[in-house]
């Protein structure tokens, strides 16, 4: 494991393969600690049995008698050669050096996937395009947006919309396991589900927030149970009010009007999965909680989608530029580039490592390095840190204001408990952004209302002074 970690790549598609290696190697060192663990355990009781035999009182008997057995065994098979453990990784060591076709392709990609490079997600863009009641988005927009599924409406995320969501997350956790072999996917999506659990019991979970303090607030009926404080100033909006109010919770909506205020009034700060089933009509009756139950399943996907989604934060960003340069080009360099590909597919990466790149030029959509002036013109020469990012490092003005807007920034942002708003812009430094937040927030609460210094009074002689003055004067009877 050791050589093949510090085996210099020189390819993505070299560290993929040997990162696949190193995930067979550990799981074979695994999977053998656990059999000399049961061997010392013992567990099965033949390694007291052995122990007992030759340390028995027939211990020369027993010795010469395994002897002799070894013997019989290599006189029926003379030509046999004990090949040693150690020619399977001398073998290894070969097959990294002069790495064949098949060990070249270890793992099956997709031609648009790039052996690792790109995402593939035309079939489930298809998939999204077949959503009812979704706007229709071509290719590239769908790149930069499919991981904002708290913008699509509760309303709208119906079993057609949890197949779809589904299909994305099984692209994307299998992509994420071809990739990053060695990245324990599985241990960090336990992780979120338990943040996730703890955001949907809170109702604070993107694109599912929960109104606790009525139940109303679950179902989009617009009437806010707070301003009412009993049954009988809810019957004062009438019969039909009422009725919307219930059709939209699915509880019955039939009897007197006091019957209607009644029951309304009583799903005040009541989650609707914890109301009475007796409360539904027929249609739904019992159905509430199986709805919520429901629904959390999809947030649940949504979850660990928004997890891949930034973890492969860098393929996505690759894929976008890898459309945009294929949507740049003509036909005729379009049937150039499958010519080529087909022509030198086996020794493409042969090509791409002896490139002679000595000032470490970015490549263009050719595979080689773009010309010095356009490296200048861009400004790709200048180098910008953010320590928000984890002192990463941007080349370029472009990708300097670009990042801002992009996953890696934000998630520092989020880790740093500061929302990543306009007013942060052009911020790298994390003392800067804390202290420009404690700022934000002073000035805010600043200009927050106070009710005792802003609220004014006016006393019988015309006299005008604010709520906290008005107040200590009538105490002492001096108005």
């Amino acid at each position: 494991m050791v050589d093949e970690i510090l085996h210099k790549k020189q390819s993505g598609r070299e560290r993929i393969n040997a990162d696949h290696q190193v995930k067979i190697l550990l799981e074979r060192s695994s999977i053998a600690a656990e059999s000399l663990s049961g061997l010392y355990e013992d567990k099965d009781g033949l390694r007291k049995e052995e122990v007992a035999a030759l340390s028995g009182p027939n211990e020369f008997a027993e010795f010469y008698s395994r002897l002799r057995g070894l013997k019989d065994y290599h006189r029926k098979f003379p030509n046999e050669v004990a090949e040693p453990m150690q020619m399977e990784f001398v073998k290894l060591k070969e097959a990294r050096e002069n790495p064949s076709e098949e060990t070249q392709n270890l793992i099956e990609f997709t031609d648009e996937e790039g052996y690792g490079k790109y995402l593939d997600l035309h079939e489930v863009y298809d998939k999204f395009l077949n959503l009812r009641g979704v706007e229709r988005i071509d290719y590239l927009t769908y790149l930069e947006t499919f991981d904002r599924l708290f913008d699509i409406p509760k309303e709208k995320k119906n079993p057609e919309y949890r197949r779809y969501i589904e299909a994305l997350l099984d692209y994307l956790y299998d992509y994420s396991q071809r990739v990053l072999p060695l990245h324990d996917v599985e241990g960090e999506l336990v992780k979120i589900m338990a943040e996730f659990d703890e955001q949907w019991s809170k109702g604070t979970f993107p694109g599912w927030m929960k109104d606790a303090s009525s139940a109303l607030a679950h179902s989009g009926a617009h009437l806010d149970l707070s301003a009412f404080s009993s049954p009988e100033e809810l019957a004062s909006l009438g019969l039909d009010r009422l009725k919307q109010a219930l059709q939209a919770l699915g509880l019955k909506c039939g009897g007197t009007l006091e019957d209607r205020a009644q029951r309304l009034f009583s799903t005040k700060g009541v989650p609707l999965d914890q109301l009475d089933p007796s409360l539904f009509a027929k249609a739904r009756a019992g159905k509430g909680r199986d709805n919520s139950q429901k629904q959390r399943e999809i947030a649940a996907l949504e979850a660990q989608i928004y997890h891949l989604t930034e973890l492969l934060g860098e393929h996505r960003q690759a894929t976008r530029e890898n459309v945009e340069r294929k949507q740049a080009r003509t036909s005729d360099e379009l049937e150039e580039e499958e010519e080529h590909e087909e022509g030198h597919e086996s020794d493409s990466d042969d090509e791409e490592t002896v490139l002679y790149n000595p000032k470490n030029l970015p490549l263009g959509w050719d595979g080689k390095p773009i010309p010095y002036w356009l490296y200048k013109l861009h400004g790709l020469n200048i180098s910008y840190s953010c320590e928000i990012c984890g002192n990463f490092t941007y080349r370029g003005p472009k990708a300097f204001q670009r990042h801002f807007a992009e996953w890696r920034h934000a998630h520092g942002m989020r880790c740093l408990g500061i929302p990543n708003t306009a007013h942060f812009a052009n911020v790298t430094l994390i003392e800067d952004a804390v202290a420009l937040w404690h700022k934000l927030k002073a000035v805010k609460a600043k200009e927050r209302w106070l009710p005792e210094q802003e609220e004014e009074y006016e006393d019988s002689l015309g006299n005008v002074v604010n709520k906290r003055t008005f107040e200590d004067l009538s105490r002492q009877g001096l108005l």
